[in-house]
């Protein structure tokens, strides 16, 4: 944005120039082509050990859960569910079912490679041995001149 607006305030007080340019960089794709509004929400990944942070920070709070449930008294309806862990167990049992499903699932709706045949060739109703017309030929109608 250009420097030429003037350094006066508005009404409460704020910069005019200051306030239009941050309007402006809000809104306007860097030369890196990243939009402003992803650097500020997804603009902490890019830290230099968020990775390892985010992973023990996880496992810290997995530990933490797991000595949580120790301590927790269940009243459920089934005693199984009633020990320790239970619901862990559980959840990653679903998960992993849920994840292993995926395979028959896509063998039995996936198509296959050619499905749509060969994409070069022909339709199948065509004979072949028929002339087949130019591709660059101009049809004529009736009235063209």
């Amino acid at each position: 944005m250009s420097n030429d607006t003037p350094k006066t305030r508005d009404k409460s007080g704020r910069f005019l120039e200051r306030a239009a340019e941050k309007a402006h960089d809000l809104h306007t794709v860097s030369n890196e082509g990243v939009h402003p509004m992803a650097k500020i929400l997804f603009g902490w990944t890019e830290a230099r050990h968020i990775g390892a942070i985010m992973f023990w920070g996880i496992g810290l709070l997995s530990a933490l859960l797991i000595v949580i449930d120790l301590f927790v008294n269940r009243h459920d309806y089934f005693s199984f569910a009633n020990a320790s862990g239970f619901y862990g167990l559980y959840g990653f049992g679903a998960f992993a079912f849920v994840v292993l499903m995926g395979w028959p699932l896509g063998n039995l709706l996936r198509r296959d490679e050619n499905y749509y045949r060969d994409a070069g060739g022909p339709p199948a109703d065509i004979d072949p041995e028929l002339p087949q017309p130019l591709e660059d030929a101009h049809t004529t109608y009736e009235g063209d001149d």
